[in-house]
């Protein structure tokens, strides 16, 4: 199972819901209890003991944070991740790690 896949599995698990949980709508997540996140979950099914690692798998495996008010607020995301559709994340690829950083443009500064 790839990052994502275990994610899915730990968010649809009932006995995490009061540390990590779904969004009524399916189509996000959140981290209610950060530190018993990362003590409880990350630890034990990622290997990691730090937030800032989960963090960047987050980032690597294409995860969005809502920065936006309202009730998705701080929320993740990803088009083929959500609830209740688990063969969603076969079809999540790792972003490539250059991607996002532009190197300067010679002609340009």
């Amino acid at each position: 199972n790839n990052f994502p896949a275990k994610l899915h599995k730990i968010l649809s698990s009932p006995q995490y819901s009061h540390i990590i949980t779904w969004m009524p709508h399916g189509r996000a997540w959140k981290i209610l209890h950060k530190e018993l996140l990362v003590s409880m979950v990350v630890n034990t099914y990622f290997g990691q003991t730090r937030f800032a690692s989960f963090n960047r798998q987050l980032s690597n495996w294409g995860f969005k944070r809502m920065h936006q008010p309202g009730a998705d607020h701080a929320c993740y995301y990803h088009e083929c991740f959500l609830r209740g559709i688990p063969r969603l994340t076969r079809l999540m690829r790792r972003v490539p790690s250059n991607r996002g950083k532009r190197q300067p443009d010679a002609e340009g500064e």
